[in-house]
């Protein structure tokens, strides 16, 4: 078993040598310097919470899209939504490569 964590560890520290990974987390630094930005982000996630409890609500509706709007508008902030996309893309292929590495394996018995 340690040897499996050993592989997850190299896995995972692949992950975070990478290039997009490194930028992800430099711009992430930037934009926590921001507190516009910061308060910016924290309103669309507290308007998010509030839409799941009452979607009927098309003022809620309407309030989050026109902030989510103004924040894509925002270069680094959308700098860092494709780094962001780009680092979970190898964290699904990874989750997806061990799921179908477990399935077959359980298949072979």
């Amino acid at each position: 078993m340690e040897n499996v964590y050993k592989q997850l560890d190299r896995v995972i520290n692949t992950i975070k040598d990478s290039d997009d990974y490194k930028k992800c987390i430099e711009i992430k630094n930037k934009m926590n310097n921001n507190t516009e930005l910061v308060d910016m982000i924290e309103r669309v996630k507290k308007l998010q919470k509030k839409i799941v409890n009452n979607p009927d609500s098309i003022d809620l509706e309407n309030e989050y899209n026109e902030l989510n709007n103004k924040l894509n508008d925002i270069p680094i902030y959308h700098e860092y939504l494709y780094y962001l996309d780009r680092v979970n893309e190898m964290i699904i292929y990874v989750k997806d490569s061990l799921n179908d590495y477990f399935v077959e394996i359980i298949n072979e018995y």
